[in-house]
């Protein structure tokens, strides 16, 4: 039997949006009329009133002549970049001007071509950065939604300071997981305009790679912390012995990009018995807190004491008041930074007591706070 049942139609994508901005009427429209097939293309024929489309839309290329009346390209392109960064801008010129065209790419232009225009060159400019533009808006969109959790997490926890249960795990995910999800993205972002601006050079080949381990280590670190939130229990049961300084040499290049105000010294061998990512997770904590806090310099040392590893965090940023300083390892306490939450140091204290460590935090002579933690040596 026909099944006369009506189908709904088939939703076709979004084109992306293009503004041309040109005071010439046949350059104009000739731009209009050959990207029109692939993008959903409108016009200006004055800076201004290009800038006030920008305003009120989001486009994913702008072609903009350099020279026109009233107020030139340059001029344009200084605006437009102060209403939208990620936009794609391929500045137009007519006259060979190299100078202005440089002016303009060091102002936040993403290329120049020159008029009269060759149709291929400039269909395949606008469909490459068009791309690209619309890549770079959905990576700020996803850094906004992170943004967006871990502020309600923030608004939550200070509502529910004692609460435990899964409302505290969920916090607690929420809260590891997006500062390596931001260097994710970053390594990320690295990896695309490395990609984007490959010239067959070994050295850009070598630098591609040296990223996607660091990717890789990073969604590893991921996965360990959604795994240990499903789970919902800090146990320590898929431990294994490992090297406190490999840990921490780890920790800085993956999840602070090598940074050099962040030292490590000490003893190599000092080994313990744990899971790493969780002391990874520790370290994380408190030398973000540290740079937070404006160290220039943090120094995560270690060393054997008879029978324990000593592994310690000291800095020279601001310090802690007295007050905190005397309750932070004993409870919960809300955070003394404007965007903190006050989760770091209850995780830190709990994955402590979970691998047998004892935790302590003194002033730094000469400014600053020095953690300590001091764990059983592997056998």
């Amino acid at each position: 039997m026909l099944d006369t049942t009506p189908t709904a139609p088939a939703t076709t994508p979004a084109r992306p949006k293009v503004l041309v901005i040109d005071d010439e009427l046949g350059p104009r429209e000739s731009m209009s009329y050959l990207l029109q097939d692939e993008f959903s293309v409108q016009t200006a024929d004055r800076v201004d009133r290009g800038l006030d489309l920008i305003r009120k839309e989001s486009f994913a290329v702008v072609v903009m002549d350099i020279r026109m009346p009233q107020k030139n390209g340059i001029q344009g392109l200084e605006e437009l970049r102060r209403i939208d960064g990620d936009v794609a801008v391929i500045m137009m010129t007519g006259y060979g001007a190299l100078a202005s065209a440089q002016a303009a790419i060091s102002l936040g232009a993403n290329e120049y071509l020159k008029k009269p225009f060759d149709v291929d060159v400039l269909q395949a400019a606008v469909r490459r950065h068009a791309a690209q533009a619309l890549e770079r808006r959905k990576r700020a969109s996803l850094l906004k939604q992170l943004e967006g959790m871990y502020e309600s997490v923030k608004t939550e926890q200070k509502k529910h300071q004692m609460q435990v249960g899964y409302g505290q795990a969920a916090a607690e995910m929420v809260h590891d997981i997006c500062n390596p999800l931001v260097v994710t993205i970053g390594y990320t972002n690295m990896l695309l305009d490395e990609a984007q601006n490959l010239s067959g050079k070994s050295a850009s080949i070598d630098r591609i790679v040296h990223y996607a381990q660091r990717l890789e280590h990073c969604s590893s670190f991921c996965l360990h912390l959604a795994e240990s939130w499903r789970q919902s229990s800090k146990s320590i049961s898929k431990s294994e012995t490992f090297a406190l300084r490999g840990a921490a040499e780890e920790t800085r290049s993956v999840l602070f990009f090598d940074s050099p105000r962040i030292e490590i010294e000490g003893d190599a061998s000092a080994q313990i018995t744990g899971v790493r990512y969780e002391i990874m997770r520790v370290l994380q904590n408190l030398i973000k807190n540290s740079l937070e806090a404006g160290a220039s310099r943090v120094v995560v040392s270690i060393r054997r004491d008879p029978g324990r590893a000593v592994l310690a965090i000291a800095d020279n940023g601001s310090g802690l008041p007295p007050d905190i300083l005397a309750v932070i390892l004993k409870k919960p306490i809300e955070s003394t930074k404007a965007h903190g939450t006050g989760l770091g140091m209850t995780i830190c204290r709990h994955i402590a007591v979970a691998h047998h460590a004892e935790m302590k935090v003194e002033p730094r002579a000469g400014g600053g706070t020095v953690f300590t933690l001091e764990f059983p040596l592997a056998d």
